[in-house]
C-alpha cells in the first residue's frame, strides 16, 4: 500500500503542479490581453496626436502664406498711397488752382466729423450715447 500511497501521491502532485500550470499561463494570457489593449490605446493616442500635430503644422504654414500675401498688399498699398500723394504734391507745386483747393478749409460737415471723437465699435457708439452726445443733424454747425 506504500507503493500506492506513493504513486497517488506523486499523481496528486502532478496535477496540482499541471493546474497550477494552466493557472499561470491563463494568468499570464490576461496580462498579456491586457497589455496589448494598453499598447493598443497608446498607439491610437499617439497616432491622434501625430494628426493633431500634422493640422498644426498645416495651419502654420496656411497662416505664413497669408500673412506674406497680407505683407504683400500692404506694400501695394503703401507704394499706392506714396504715389498717390507725390501725385498730389507735384499737382500742389504745379497748378494753381490745386494749390487753392487743397489750402482752402473744409466745409464745416466735414470738420466736425474731425472735431468729434472717434467712434470705434458698437462699444464706442454705445459709451458715446451714454454720455448724452447728442448726433448733430446735418445743418447744425460743427462742435468746437
Amino acid at each position: 500500500m506504500n507503493a500506492i500511497a506513493v504513486r497517488l501521491v506523486a499523481i496528486a502532485a502532478l496535477v496540482l503542479a499541471i493546474a497550477g500550470g494552466l493557472l499561470y499561463v491563463k494568468t499570464l494570457r490576461a496580462e498579456l490581453a491586457e497589455a496589448q489593449g494598453a499598447a493598443s490605446t497608446a498607439q491610437a493616442l499617439v497616432g491622434q496626436r501625430d494628426a493633431t500635430i500634422a493640422q498644426l503644422e498645416q495651419n502654420a504654414r496656411d497662416q505664413a502664406a497669408q500673412l506674406a500675401q497680407l505683407e504683400t498688399k500692404r506694400r501695394q498699398v503703401a507704394a499706392s498711397l506714396s504715389a498717390r500723394q507725390t501725385e498730389l504734391d507735384t499737382l500742389k507745386r504745379q497748378n494753381e488752382k490745386v494749390r487753392a483747393w487743397a489750402d482752402s478749409p473744409l466745409p464745416d460737415d466735414v470738420a466736425s466729423m474731425y472735431a468729434s471723437p472717434d467712434i470705434t465699435g458698437a462699444d464706442g457708439y454705445i459709451a458715446d450715447m451714454l454720455t448724452g452726445s447728442p448726433v448733430r443733424p446735418a445743418s447744425a454747425t460743427p462742435a468746437r
